[in-house]
């Protein structure tokens, strides 16, 4: 596999670490970011089935802040993504009021849902900027100064872009799982251990009786589509 393949995922990895990032910080992730003021012009209709997978507790003094990972179907719209963001944060904030932020990470695949997201995301905190709730905005849940930030994947506002086949998301998906079981198989007190990724795509074209080129090749196809 390719080095800057992998300087890829590593990449996704930071800023998967950073978690949910401030409105100035939005052109770093992508162009399409979009800042909502006041509750988005919202359809009921436009709203997609969703399934919350995790739900991660990130507290700050007195405030509640929620980050949720969710599963929508892979056609979904630019417009379907937002309602179906909307309708979220409106039900959690109905169950319980006293939440102050919501991050949203949506994916159309079980498989990457512990990495960065792959159809959009959603910040609702005071300013767009996350670490903007006080603690006097969690006393009082004064929500006037709350925005709305979304960042839609260029893949749902241009649904024209080539997507993966199914053998070739399954392809990329054995040769994660190959390099985990590697990874296995580190001592972790070697500094200098590290799994060799040809040998693991060696493996993988055995597997499927294709060239290790063409393993490179789809893996890398999959890593662009999904964070495009």
């Amino acid at each position: 596999m390719k080095k800057w393949v992998k300087s890829i995922g590593i990449i996704f990895l930071i800023f998967l670490a950073l978690g949910c990032i401030s409105v100035e910080d939005t052109d770093d992730v992508g162009n399409d970011a979009v800042v909502v003021n006041e509750e988005p012009e919202f359809d009921s209709n436009l709203v997609r089935d969703y399934v919350i997978v995790e739900t991660e507790n990130d507290p700050w003094e007195n405030a509640i802040r929620k980050q949720y990972r969710v599963l929508v179907p892979s056609d979904i719209s630019e417009e379907e993504v937002k309602a179906t963001f909307t309708q979220i944060i409106m039900d959690e904030t109905s169950k319980n009021n006293d939440i102050d932020a919501i991050c949203i990470f949506a994916y159309d695949r079980k498989e990457d849902i512990n990495g960065a997201y792959t159809i959009g995301k959603v910040d609702w905190c005071p300013n767009g900027n996350w670490g903007d709730v006080t603690s006097k905005i969690a006393e009082t849940n004064d929500r006037s100064s709350y925005e709305y930030v979304f960042d839609i994947k260029g893949k749902v506002v241009n649904p024209t872009i080539d997507s993966p086949t199914e053998l070739e998301f399954e392809i990329y998906d054995y040769f994660l799982v190959c390099c985990d079981d590697e990874w296995d198989k580190i001592d972790l007190n070697d500094p200098y251990a590290i799994v060799d990724e040809e040998l693991v795509a060696q493996k993988v074209a055995e597997h499927y009786g294709i060239s290790v080129e063409k393993v490179d090749e789809i893996c890398l196809k999959v890593v662009e589509y999904q964070y495009q």
